[in-house]
């Protein structure tokens, strides 16, 4: 295997790692809204969603219903943009290196797109974690 592919192949597959992670926070934020939301309407209103009922939300899916739980509005923009990233690293960018002859001009010009790609989507994961963390506070805040 050239060390172009090795190469591209390692940051597809990094790439995708971190959408994992990204949508298993989404998850975790999500579920942890509806918890504080329960917790604040208790008894007076039936409220039955919990994080069970988003487990195999796709991305997009996800991203909506981040969007009317949070209003960090640059975030949602942010994580919207990522959307279709995902889409083209999962569908399309590892099977350029499938091939048996891979396109290295291809390789080289996607490469620099992925470099950028994971820098935003680590920039993006640490920015909802800490959009998490704020979330937790307001639940441990009205828990008290």
């Amino acid at each position: 295997m050239h060390q172009e592919t090795k190469f591209y192949k390692e940051r597809v597959v990094s790439i995708l790692s971190n959408f994992q992670l990204l949508e298993l926070a989404l998850k975790i934020y999500i579920g942890k809204s509806y918890e504080l939301i329960q917790h604040l309407v208790g008894s007076r209103i039936h409220f039955d969603f919990s994080v069970s009922d988003v487990e195999s939300y796709p991305l997009e899916r996800q991203l909506n219903l981040f969007g009317k739980l949070n209003d960090n509005e640059s975030l949602k923009t942010r994580l919207n943009k990522l959307k279709s990233k995902r889409n083209f690293v999962a569908h399309e960018a590892l099977l350029v290196t499938i091939s048996g002859n891979p396109d290295v001009g291809l390789l080289s010009k996607n490469a620099m797109d992925l470099f950028h790609l994971e820098d935003e989507l680590v920039e993006c994961l640490k920015l909802l974690t800490k959009e998490g963390k704020n979330l937790l506070a307001r639940f441990a805040q009205r828990s008290s």
